[in-house]
């Protein structure tokens, strides 16, 4: 149960993102880690960075992530000083490629308008007139533990296997093991889950 900096999963995101046609921003960044945190808060019962959200007009943000990027507007960013992946442990970095893999269907500005939601954290924070106020982990932690939980990938990838090829074994898949093994026959090698 590591605590991590708001900065090593905003460069989890980024990093994520950074093979993609869809770079991550700061607002996106933002958001990203704003939904990270409402997940481990009602999936794990932990904070995954100590950083307290700010309700700001656009939607949830953080000032460390605003100073470190400051200026970078819309345009893409890049990972913030060293970054390892290996940094987190196997059940906070399933619930940020669960987190990364769910939200990816929706633009930036979908996201902000999911962060929005009445009743919501930041809209009952931000509705006291000011952008300066904290939004406390217990009410972001209330309100999505009434939504329901992001599903985890693997799963998500055994139903689209079994939908889409109902012939096909996928009885690797239900293995706790993530990483595919190299397996070599007489004239080829190829990887599978085993």
């Amino acid at each position: 149960m590591t605590l991590y900096t708001v900065t090593d999963v905003a460069n989890f995101f980024i990093d994520y993102y950074s093979r993609s046609v869809d770079p991550v921003n700061l607002p996106r960044a933002q958001l990203l880690c704003y939904f990270a945190q409402a997940e481990s808060l009602c999936r794990n019962g932990r904070l995954l960075f100590e950083d307290t959200f700010r309700a700001y007009s656009w939607g949830p943000g953080l000032t460390r992530l605003e100073f470190y990027y400051e200026g970078a507007g819309n345009m893409p960013i890049k990972v913030y000083k060293e970054y390892d992946p290996e940094l987190f442990d196997e059940e906070d970095r399933q619930l940020l490629m669960d987190v990364a893999i769910f939200y990816n269907k929706y633009s930036t500005m979908q996201l902000q308008i999911l962060s929005y939601e009445n009743g919501g954290p930041w809209l009952t924070v931000y509705s006291k007139g000011s952008d300066l106020l904290d939004i406390d982990n217990g009410l972001i932690k209330d309100f999505y533990s009434k939504c329901p939980r992001i599903a985890d990938y693997r799963e998500q990838v055994r139903e689209l296997i079994s939908s889409s090829y109902p012939a096909c074994s996928i009885s690797a898949l239900n293995k706790e093991e993530d990483s595919p093994t190299v397996v070599y026959s007489d004239n080829e090698s190829s990887c599978t889950w085993e």
